[in-house]
């Protein structure tokens, strides 16, 4: 009873063990062999990425358009004009070319003369445009030092003389006085101080440059005119301030 009790189990072991087997073959066969995962070479990728189509393909960025440069000829280049030199303009140029005439006894004139005679130093009275016997002095002692006629009274020629300007600018100055462009009288202590400084820097006048055109000054004047062979030695006039000032 024994050795059948075995065969029979040994039996269905087997059987058992058969099943087994055939489910895995079955089970197999359904699902498919599982295919062998490989990495592509490069050559493969770069034949797949060329078969894409174009809808496929990763999009690109757009090319940046070049800046075209322009074909036109260079401008040539052009020199800045030089600077020209300052104008002097006077202050009263309309008074001391004498296209308006003032008068005395309008208190605004009289304000402006009064003004002007005393940077000269000749009037010391209130600038107040009344024109008294302190104005008249000062008009008449302004006059006698520049040799002008009627010493009383006011005219054209008097008004151009005390609203002359001199010009600020050494340069302009300079100019204005070398073309005779303003011709200074020894007489004024100013344009004679102007003139003892030229006379002295070209070596004629060693005096003191206090604007009195006494003996040195004259001497210094007439030594200068005859070096440059100027007539009339001991005359002041607009041929000497040229060629002094030149």
């Amino acid at each position: 009873m024994q050795p059948r009790k075995e065969a029979y189990y040994q039996m269905n072991k087997n059987y058992l063990r058969m099943v087994f087997v055939w489910m895995i073959v079955a089970a197999f066969l359904l699902t498919g062999c599982p295919k062998k995962q490989t990495t592509p070479s490069p050559a493969e990728e770069k034949k797949e990425v060329s078969e894409l189509t174009p809808s496929q393909k990763a999009p690109q960025e757009p090319e940046r358009a070049q800046p075209t440069r322009s074909r036109t000829s260079p401008s040539p280049k052009t020199t800045p004009p030089s600077p020209s030199p300052p104008v002097f303009i006077p202050k009263y140029q309309a008074l001391a070319n004498g296209e308006t005439l003032l008068n005395t006894a309008v208190k605004e004139n009289a304000q402006l003369i009064q003004t002007q005679l005393a940077d000269l130093g000749l009037y010391e009275g209130p600038i107040d445009g009344i024109w008294g016997k302190g104005s008249q002095a000062a008009l008449k002692m302004f006059k006698e030092q520049n040799f002008l006629a009627n010493p009383q009274r006011w005219d054209r020629e008097t008004q151009m003389l005390l609203f002359r300007e001199m010009p600020s600018d050494p340069e302009a100055m300079n100019r204005a006085l070398s073309n005779g462009k303003i011709l200074l009288n020894p007489a004024i202590p100013r344009d004679a101080k102007l003139i003892q400084t030229r006379l002295a820097e070209s070596g004629f006048y060693r005096g003191e440059i206090d604007g009195i055109w006494g003996k040195g000054s004259k001497t210094a004047l007439k030594a200068f005119k005859e070096k440059n062979s100027l007539e009339n030695s001991d005359q002041w006039d607009k041929e000497t301030q040229i060629d002094l000032f030149r």
